[in-house]
C-alpha cells in the first residue's frame, strides 16, 4: 500500500521541475489536475500546434521526467 507514496512524490517532484508549458502539456495528456486526460489532437488543437509535434515533445518530456526520476532512486 505504501510502495506508491515513493513513486507517486518522484513523479510529483519530476512534474514541478518541468518549464510550465511542457508540465501543460502533461498534465494535459494524462488529466493530471484535471477531469480528464486528452488525446494528442485535443492539446494540439488547445495550443495551436500539430499533433506530431505534441508526439515528439511528449516522447522527449517524459524521457525527461524518467531520468530525474531515476536520478532521485
Amino acid at each position: 500500500m505504501h510502495t506508491c507514496l515513493p513513486r507517486t512524490s518522484a513523479l510529483l517532484r519530476a512534474l514541478s521541475r518541468l518549464p510550465p508549458r511542457e508540465r501543460q502539456i502533461i498534465s494535459m495528456r494524462f488529466g493530471i489536475d484535471l477531469p480528464e486526460a486528452m488525446t494528442q489532437k485535443e492539446v494540439a488543437d488547445r495550443l495551436g500546434i500539430s499533433q506530431s509535434y505534441i508526439s515528439r515533445l511528449e516522447k522527449r518530456i517524459i524521457a525527461k521526467m524518467r531520468r530525474d526520476i531515476v536520478s532521485q532512486i
